[in-house]
């Protein structure tokens, strides 16, 4: 479809809207003129019923009254025929407006099968060949967004790889000085713990005895024997 061709379907839809447009600004005005319309004559009717009240009452009020009842069936009468006539001629303009946008499409619809006719008759060769390289760069494009998509994976898993390295390189530094530190700790806790058990090894009397004396039943004994026994009183020296 050459550009001339574009811009006058362009122009024929733009044109068309603006049919539309015209037609429901029209719609419109008539629909308010016959409200404007049926409002003037409905204050017209009142106006005259007040002055045929005002004369019936001068002249003969019940025969006025009956002429005044017959005249507003007639004017009612008229008036639902009026619009009546109103909608009917409504529906028979928005009918013939539908109608016509219907054969506006279909038209346009002909002219832009003709236009694809003509195209194809023409340049069909130059279109074959506009299409393929149109394919041509998109699969290029594809092609490089995949290859960018790949590049970018592996960078991520790259960076990940490292970040994972480093954090168990410093989690080993931590666990290397944690048991650095533990072991300055331990030899204390050690000795500590070794007097801890030695006092569970024992019954809960000497454990009393210990905490008296601060010293073992034993280690009492061994002092005992280290020391020399007490001379008798009649004993020579």
């Amino acid at each position: 479809m050459s550009r001339e061709e574009r811009k006058a379907r362009r122009r024929e839809e733009r044109e068309a809207k603006e049919r539309q447009k015209d037609e429901e600004r029209r719609l419109r005005e008539e629909e308010k003129n016959r409200e404007l319309a049926e409002r003037a004559a409905a204050k017209e009717r009142k106006e005259a019923e007040r002055a045929e009240r005002k004369a019936a009452s001068r002249r003969g009020r019940r025969k006025q009254r009956r002429e005044d009842k017959k005249a507003r069936r007639i004017e009612e009468r008229l008036a639902k025929e009026r619009q009546k006539d109103d909608e009917r001629r409504l529906r028979e303009e928005e009918k013939d407006r539908e109608l016509a946008e219907r054969a506006a499409a279909k038209e346009r619809k002909e002219a832009e099968r003709a236009e694809r006719k003509a195209a194809s008759r023409r340049g069909r060769r130059k279109q074959r060949r506009e299409d393929k390289k149109a394919r041509r760069l998109e699969e290029q494009e594809a092609k490089e967004r995949q290859k960018a998509e790949e590049l970018r994976r592996r960078e991520d898993e790259k960076n990940r790889e490292l970040a994972e390295r480093a954090a168990a390189r410093d989690r080993k530094e931590a666990e290397r000085a944690e048991r650095k530190a533990g072991r300055r700790r331990g030899g204390r806790a050690q000795r500590e713990a070794a007097k801890r058990s030695e006092r569970e090894r024992l019954d809960p009397e000497m454990v009393a005895r210990i905490r008296q004396y601060g010293v073992t039943p034993d280690e009492r004994d061994a002092e005992a024997f280290a020391e020399p026994p007490p001379a008798e009183p009649n004993e020579p020296r």
